[in-house]
């Protein structure tokens, strides 16, 4: 028998042969081919969609610094890159070879969700990030600075819309988000899809309170009607929980842009009634817990940690003064002040001083109360309202009439308003709400599911204004140190006097204050320290230098609350901690809001030791 080469005989070739006529083995053929070339268009498409993606992100990165720098004319540019990347990606994982492709055991899968992180991308890209940057284009942060005395409130206004669709695109793609299931896939598209989520986990909040508060500031600033303000001016060397006493008031009116300072009035002097019983509603436990003074005497008005009624109490004893109603209430500290007057240039003032950054504070709440020490106690307050008047006159001018450098007045505004030393109460409820969604209106601390939040303040108790030399360092300790799971909250606060040794002969009487009817020693810093728990919390115990003190039971509201009353004298330090149990059983972090004083207090969070806690 004739052997053929490879050891296939004459029956083999013929059945080779047959199998070449059949028409189902040409359509496998045509399938395994198929499915060869449709992997390579899938895995060629798949790169250059991973690649657009990539390059997409790049250019959102040239965006934010192209922000960042205000370099505004730029941005539609780098936007229109962004959208070219945006859309190339989503038209190469949406063709139908892609789609079928999805089908396919396990790649389908990674495949499906590819598709949907091209289009959420798509999503945010066109209908949040787009509106934005078209708007950011036609402006920049000159745009905002005065001409002729007023701010062009038409930038806020083209603003609300835009903002109002990003909310909405920002919604869509997060609806889209949620619905991505990236178990079973690579680790890659898992974190891609993390990454995304965590982008427009950071900017939404951003753009809700924008939607929500934009379309307040126009009409706020008078773009429909005059608007009036009080403008309160907090004192932080005679400090007040809320900040300081309230010393100092402006009438301001806002049209169409345009900032007027229409007339200052000090709270001395009579320009002010007493009242023998708070001229608004007394919340629950403020009697006892502030001794009556809530309420009664403009000056007083920040002694509660809450500016909305020391907005009330303003608005209601202005109107009974001046017989008028304001539309809001705007409260402003020294050192607010200063941070502003880095925007502009230094200030002249008649007396010879200047005022900038560095100066203002030194002056307002020190330098001024040792210049005029004639023994004279009226004629000194005189002087040293005039001075003080005329300093926030020029100031106000400055803002409405600059030069100001846009950048740096935002920066000040925003430091301001963090450390609460700027305030903004409105009398029209829906635009109040607005406000403390976007947290302009110093509210008690409240507390969420993750952080306990506490509230540490501080009130001069001679009715000095030595609370310029007072330093203080706030410690938050925690630990669980209980058998029922409870945390244990350490609140510490030390105070630290830089008053002169020879304070009785070194300041002068208004800044001593009425140490001989207070029956305390000139230059004693008497103190009461509040710390507000939060609700459904108790107190376990408190300390002042180490010793056990007994606390009388006190609350505002919902609010447990410690009182107590410390003396530092001259170059001393007074260390306070109390200890608070927490509601429930479990594990949360621990915030602190503190009196804004003259110096900022420090804050730390050192370990607790639960040996030295008691009642576990």
């Amino acid at each position: 028998m004739a052997i053929t080469a490879h050891g296939f005989g004459p029956r083999h070739t013929h059945a080779a042969r047959n199998l070449l006529k059949r028409w189902w083995f040409w359509l496998i053929i045509a399938v395994v081919l198929l499915l060869i070339g449709t992997t390579a268009w899938i895995g060629t498409r798949a790169l250059a969609a991973k690649s657009e993606l990539e390059a997409a992100q790049t250019q959102v990165g040239q965006l934010k610094a192209d922000l960042a720098a205000q370099k505004f004319s730029g941005l539609r540019k780098t936007m229109a890159k962004i959208e070219v990347h945006a859309a190339k990606a989503r038209d190469l994982t949406s063709d139908p070879v892609w789609q079928a492709a999805e089908s396919i055991p396990v790649a389908g899968k990674n495949l499906t969700v590819v598709r949907q992180l091209a289009a959420a991308t798509d999503t945010v890209v066109v209908d949040a990030v787009a509106p934005l940057v078209k708007v950011a284009s036609t402006l920049s942060l000159k745009s905002f600075a005065p001409v002729d005395g007023a701010i062009n409130l038409a930038p806020l206004t083209a603003a609300v819309p835009a903002v109002a669709q990003a909310k909405a695109g920002i919604h869509a793609a997060t609806v889209t988000l949620d619905g991505i299931d990236t178990s079973g896939t690579v680790a890659a598209l898992g974190a891609a899809k993390l990454k995304l989520v965590g982008l427009l986990g950071g900017v939404s909040p951003l753009i809700d309170t924008a939607n929500e508060v934009l379309p307040f500031i126009a009409p706020a600033m008078g773009s429909e009607k005059p608007r009036n303000y009080v403008v309160m001016f907090q004192n932080n060397a005679e400090s007040r929980p809320l900040g300081g006493t309230a010393l100092s008031f402006a009438l301001v009116t806002m049209d169409k842009g345009k900032i007027t300072l229409a007339s200052t009035v000090s709270a001395g002097f009579d320009h002010f009634a007493h009242y023998p019983d708070s001229v608004i509603p007394v919340p629950d436990g403020l009697q006892s817990l502030y001794e009556g003074t809530f309420g009664t005497f403009i000056p007083n008005a920040t002694v509660r940690p809450k500016f909305a009624t020391a907005a009330q109490v303003t608005f209601e004893m202005w109107k009974r003064q001046f017989g008028t109603e304001v539309d809001g209430v705007i409260s402003i500290d020294p050192v607010a002040l200063s941070y502003i007057l880095r925007a502009t240039t230094p200030i002249t003032l008649s007396s010879g001083d200047i005022l900038t950054s560095d100066s203002l504070v030194p002056l307002l709440l020190n330098g001024l109360y040792q210049r005029f020490n004639t023994g004279h106690d009226v004629k000194d307050n005189a002087s040293q309202d005039v001075i003080y008047g005329e300093a926030v006159a020029a100031t106000f001018a400055k803002l409405s009439g600059g030069p100001l450098d846009p950048k740096l007045l935002l920066g000040a505004i925003m430091q301001s308003t963090a450390e609460r030393r700027l305030l903004i109460w409105s009398a029209k409820p829906a635009e109040q709400a607005e406000l403390e969604k976007g947290g302009f209106t110093g509210d008690l601390p409240v507390s969420d599911a993750k952080t306990d939040r506490v509230g540490v303040y501080f009130e001069d108790n001679v009715g000095s204004k030595l609370n310029y030399y007072l330093g203080q360092a706030v410690h938050l300790q925690q630990g669980v140190c209980r058998t029922d799971g409870r945390q244990t909250y350490r609140v510490g606060a030390d105070l630290t006097s830089t008053v002169p040794a020879n304070a009785a002969k070194a300041l002068s009487p208004s800044i001593l204050g009425d140490w001989k009817a207070e029956k305390v020693k000139p230059g004693v810093q008497r103190m009461f320290v509040f710390v507000y728990a939060p609700p459904g919390t108790q107190f376990a115990g408190a300390t002042v230098n180490g010793a056990a003190v007994s606390l009388d039971p006190q609350h505002d509201e919902a609010y447990p609350v410690a009182k107590l009353r410390v003396s530092v004298t001259a170059g001393a330090t007074v260390k306070i901690t109390v200890d608070i149990v927490a509601a429930q059983a479990g594990t949360k972090a621990l915030d602190a809001i503190v009196t804004p004083m003259v110096h900022a207090a420090t804050v730390d969070r050192p370990p607790l030791d639960c040996a030295t806690v008691t009642g576990k």
